[in-house]
């Protein structure tokens, strides 16, 4: 064994110069790959900017409209000193997400657009606030696109960057989430440029990059706390440097490799003195980040019972130790399966999930065999962080963005490796299939854009609202989701308060007391009107918990209960007639009140948050034949 081989097996790489050697035929000079980068950026950029005011300057999007309202109202206090109170006026106090994000919203609100939407806001800084956000996380994709590139030529080569880098240009997933100012953008830029400088800094020990690394990894934390797990791939990578300090226990690593002693508990206490050789790194590491942590989340510190309080709180949530509505959508979803095949079918499109997830699955068997160092660095990311999202009870499909482009990356490099040794017509017709993926999900995306091109439904539904719904008329509309109808300009200026709204907290448990009001309520009113899926979407599932409640749900769509659907709003990805449709009564068994005069492909259930936010389904139900008191309680009591 010569000195170079014995490099590569001390450093876990056996046999990688052999697997990541680019074939003949598919070797192009740098330049071509910069190239391909940048047609690549130029098509995601088209992507993600098209249609950023979707929701009419409305703010459609919750936990993007809370972001907005808490940045709008910092200031810089009049006295120093309260910078150090709880009550500073530059306090979020809301740490469900973290503050690095609002910060920046607020330092760069100088740079919002100038706008003159109808909205419900006391004005339109809000609005020009929620564009200049939805520009930023339109940025923050384009970087993570980028990141994504540097990270894989840094591991592998440019090829495998650029087949990472196009699958997430054209990932409906990622073109979504820019189009909102919540906190998954910038979270999964943060992610991946961390995974490079701690890649950079495994291979030259720079203490500028480890400096990087520690900065941008502190920026994750104060943007999310879920980017813990960014402590596992960090750690992998400072205890690859070389140094003096390492020599006897590499001595050791090699001599475990050549006697072929695998025991977890010899694995274990090799990890452990790498650790302890390499401690005043990885503490000067942590020490870093944690000051810039604190820097940009300040009040984690200052005003730590309320920031551990809403910490705990979202955790516990997530976990589903505390009840909520909003999760009670994942009620029996299986844990990893559901987010597998949520983005398999909807966050990516098939093939290109198909891709991904088989690519990655293979990627993992590879570095089982190899054991090459860069493998075990990419997975000790995705795996860890697979393995803690993937087990939460709450699986909203924005969970896996920080995920997706590692997933491409390990894709890409299976694919690579597979193609490696295969003949020339066999690469050709690899890349051929690889082209028709790419291709089925730019489609994909180009359908799914159309719906930035179109009204939003709650306005759609709402303009028809006002021009059909008499004023003082009586109307029911579901607690926990939007009221409708919004307030527009139609000529003069029209509001929700033109009628008798009865919100009707369909989430509380089922009692006898709910059932009366309900009765009462239906008596009472001339239309029902639900905003979108949250709702009958759910507690139809939960029968055990809601049987009245599933009860009202099928009466209300078969038509007992005396109400018909008059009206609804649709806006499903739709490209040259052909609907793509998310179906919102898959799971609940409900009868679908209305049908589709174009050519559909039901794709069954997605996400709840997937479609809520730009492409609910408003529905309104108009009283045509009234039932007595008596007979609306038998209908709800009755099975």
């Amino acid at each position: 064994m010569d000195k170079r081989e014995a490099i590569m097996r001390e450093q876990g790489r056996e046999g990688e110069r052999e697997i990541f050697s680019p074939a003949p035929s598919l070797h192009f000079s740098p330049a071509v790959y910069f190239i391909g980068l940048i047609v690549v950026l130029i098509v995601a950029a088209a992507f993600r900017f098209y249609g950023l005011a979707w929701d009419g300057g409305y703010l459609f999007h919750p936990d993007e409209r809370k972001i907005i309202l808490v940045a709008s109202d910092l200031a810089l206090p009049s006295n120093p000193l309260q910078l150090f109170s709880t009550d500073s006026s530059l306090n979020p106090k809301f740490f469900a997400y973290g503050s690095f994000p609002i910060y920046l919203l607020r330092a760069l609100s100088m740079f919002a657009p100038h706008t003159n939407f109808f909205v419900p806001w006391r004005d339109n800084s809000l609005v020009d606030l929620a564009l200049l956000g939805r520009t930023l996380s339109a940025l923050f994709d384009l970087g993570t696109i980028g990141f994504t590139f540097l990270l894989a030529r840094r591991l592998y080569d440019a090829r495998v960057g650029l087949l990472a880098s196009a699958c997430i240009a054209v990932t409906v997933l990622h073109i979504q989430l820019a189009h909102f100012y919540a906190v998954d953008t910038l979270l999964t830029m943060l992610v991946v440029a961390t995974m490079y400088c701690a890649a950079r800094f495994a291979q030259t020990g720079a203490r500028r990059v480890m400096i990087a690394m520690s900065v941008l990894y502190g920026l994750a934390l104060a943007t999310k706390t879920s980017a813990v797990v960014l402590i596992v791939p960090m750690v992998v990578a400072v205890v690859h440097v070389k140094g003096k300090k390492e020599i006897r226990e590499k001595r050791e690593i090699r001599e475990v490799r050549e006697r072929k002693v695998q025991s977890a508990r010899r694995v274990i206490r090799v990890w452990m003195a790498r650790i302890w050789a390499t401690r005043a790194t990885l503490a000067r590491t942590v020490a870093i980040a944690l000051a810039v942590f604190f820097v940009t989340q300040p009040y984690a510190l200052l005003d730590p019972i309320r920031f551990f309080g809403q910490v705990g709180t979202e955790w516990f949530v997530a976990r589903g130790w505390l009840d909520y509505p909003y999760t009670r959508q994942y009620a029996d979803t299986p844990p990893f399966l559901y987010h597998i095949t949520q983005s398999t079918i909807w966050g990516m499109g098939l093939p290109l999930g198909i891709f991904a997830w088989l690519g990655s699955a293979l990627f993992v068997w590879q570095w089982i065999r190899t054991r090459a160092w860069g493998d075990g660095f990419i997975l000790a990311w995705a795996l860890f962080y697979f393995l803690a999202m993937g087990a939460q009870y709450a699986k909203y499909l924005r969970y896996l963005l920080p995920l997706t482009p590692f997933l491409f990356l390990m894709a890409s490099v299976a694919f690579s490796r597979i193609t490696r040794h295969a003949s020339r017509n066999k690469q050709y017709l690899a890349r051929f299939a690889f082209s028709l993926v790419i291709g089925a999900t730019f489609v994909y995306s180009l359908a799914f854009v159309s719906i930035y091109a179109r009204e939003h439904p709650w306005i759609a539904i709402s303009k028809w609202i006002y021009a059909n719904i008499p004023a003082e008329s009586s109307v029911i509309v579901e607690h926990w989701d939007e009221l409708l109808p919004v307030s527009l300009r139609l000529g003069e200026p029209r509001s929700p308060t033109e009628y008798r709204i009865t919100l009707f907290p369909f989430f509380d448990d089922d009692t006898p007391a709910k059932r009366d009001a309900l009765v009462d309520a239906l008596a009472s009113s001339d239309y029902i009107i639900l905003a979108s899926q949250r709702l009958y979407g759910t507690i139809p599932r939960l029968a055990a918990r809601y049987p009245m409640s599933s009860r009202y749900y099928r009466a209300l769509f078969d038509g007992q209960l005396g109400f018909e659907p008059v009206m609804h709003a649709l806006n499903a990805p739709t490209l040259d007639g052909v609907v793509l449709w998310a179906d919102p009564f898959a799971r609940v068994a409900l009868k679908p009140p209305f049908t589709f005069d174009s050519f559909v492909f039901n794709w069954g259930f997605a996400d709840e948050s997937f479609t809520v936010y730009d492409q609910p389904v408003p529905i309104v139900f108009k009283k045509t034949r009234a039932l007595s008191m008596d007979q609306l309680r038998v209908v709800l009591t009755n099975p």
